[in-house]
């Protein structure tokens, strides 16, 4: 996140009420999807086919199989993109041999759709996993992502990434719109457009978002509930007042000017209990928790140019992360806390840096143009970003290593800042 950042106010439409709507229904739908298992056959000891945190990692060789009508198609199609881009399963057609695991999707269609996966281990010559699932025609892409979620898991013993989403913010005629879609940049729907800043985050649960917003020339703290798109105004003062994170147990990181320069501040998500953590003669932002709460990571011009400081979370132990470079912002911390992904000016760009939290082994991810604030996945294997190596700004996936990037969004909207959402259940 950039230190001074712009916000028009622009009149939300009478369509966002529509959308909000639709928001709430496919993100918990995904209830519905799971409650309507009504059979799974998984074995109690099951096998780890793939240890992803080996270094030696062998891609597991997988073939998925459809029988269905052709209007369903899609499903084992989303199957397949979600497990080739996970990296860690080499896809081969049910045709040829060499698959060690072979996944069959069987689909029928009628007011809803209905469909029985089986995962059968060809090397043991077993059947390792059944399943059926039944969900209304219009979350396919949910039903698809669910089988895709697990089948990782059987396969990995992890939970997979599949039905998470990604808040972004949509620019178009120097006004923000705060957008939500899937991982993988589908089911892309309005959220909020009202005087937003480029500044928002998730909550613990993936029940509400919170964002910053300017209206009637007053910076404002807000949350959005995602069940009921019930709005409710957690800080307001004088100054700017941007989010920055929120802590497993609830607490909110953020910035305010309130009193001269911009400092860090924390509070309970129902906006009680705001207490300024630091006072510096420069500037503090983009406070970030670390994943069990103790610590947080920030931004801060204190020594001179923006770098990276971490200190305890009640505002003590301040140390400095960075130490390369003359303009580092935007830090993200990694789901196991080992490493924190951020922004550092390189050569003129703006490039995508990772550093363990101890301050050792700087690594750099991109060095095509521009390419700003990361944001991990739950499981902590990937990273989203924003980029403008394709002219215009949009939202693209890398592997935590900076392999297989890939955008996202569509080149004719300028989408940014995305966050992605913790686990959804």
């Amino acid at each position: 996140m950039n230190y001074k950042q712009k916000s028009t106010e622009h009149r939300a439409q009478s369509t966002d009420k529509n959308n909000l709507l639709s928001i709430s229904y496919v993100l918990f739908s995904l209830v519905c999807v799971l409650c309507s298992v009504f059979f799974c056959l998984s074995s109690a000891h099951a096998k780890v086919y793939i240890d992803i945190t080996s270094p030696a990692l062998r891609k597991l060789p997988i073939s998925i199989s459809y029988t269905g009508p052709e209007g369903a198609k899609e499903i084992p199609e989303i199957v397949k993109n979600d497990l080739d881009f996970a990296g860690i399963f080499y896809l081969i057609d049910p045709d040829i041999s060499g698959a060690e695991i072979t996944a069959k999707i069987s689909v029928e269609t009628a007011e809803e759709i209905k469909a029985d996966v089986t995962l059968f281990d060809l090397i043991n010559n077993k059947e390792v996993f059944r399943k059926k699932y039944t969900a209304s025609r219009n979350i396919l892409r949910t039903l698809a992502h669910s089988i895709s979620d697990d089948i990782f898991k059987e396969i990995t013993g992890r939970e997979g990434i599949f039905r998470t989403k990604i808040a972004y913010i949509v620019s178009s005629y120097g006004k923000n719109s705060l957008h939500m879609m899937d991982w993988d940049g589908y089911s892309q729907t309005r959220v909020i457009s009202i005087g937003l800043t480029l500044s928002h985050i998730w909550s613990p649960d993936s029940q509400y978002l919170v964002y910053s917003s300017e209206r009637n020339k007053m910076w404002e703290i807000y949350s959005l509930n995602l069940r009921n798109y019930r709005e409710m105004t957690l800080f307001s003062s004088k100054g700017i007042n941007l989010v920055g994170g929120i802590s497993h147990n609830n607490q909110i990181a953020f910035s305010s000017s309130k009193d001269g320069s911009p400092e860090i501040y924390v509070m309970n998500l129902n906006g009680s209990g705001s207490k300024k953590l630091t006072k510096s003669l420069g500037i503090d932002v983009s406070p970030v928790f670390s994943p069990d709460g103790s610590q947080i990571v920030f931004v801060s011009d204190r020594g001179g140019t923006p770098q990276i400081y971490i200190m305890d979370s009640d505002g003590t132990r301040i140390r400095r992360l960075t130490f390369e470079g003359v303009y580092n912002t935007s830090p993200a911390w990694s789901p196991d806390g080992k490493w924190i992904a951020f922004v550092g000016r390189k050569n003129g760009n703006n490039q995508i840096f990772m550093i363990k939290s101890d301050s050792t082994d700087l690594r750099q991810l991109t060095e095509n143009r521009n390419n700003e604030n990361p944001t991990f996945s739950p499981d902590g294997m990937f990273i989203a970003f924003d980029s403008d190596r394709d002219g215009s700004k949009g939202i693209y996936l890398m592997s935590i290593n900076g392999e297989r990037q890939k955008r996202i969004t569509p080149k004719d909207i300028k989408a940014m800042n995305p966050k992605w959402s913790p686990y959804i259940k």
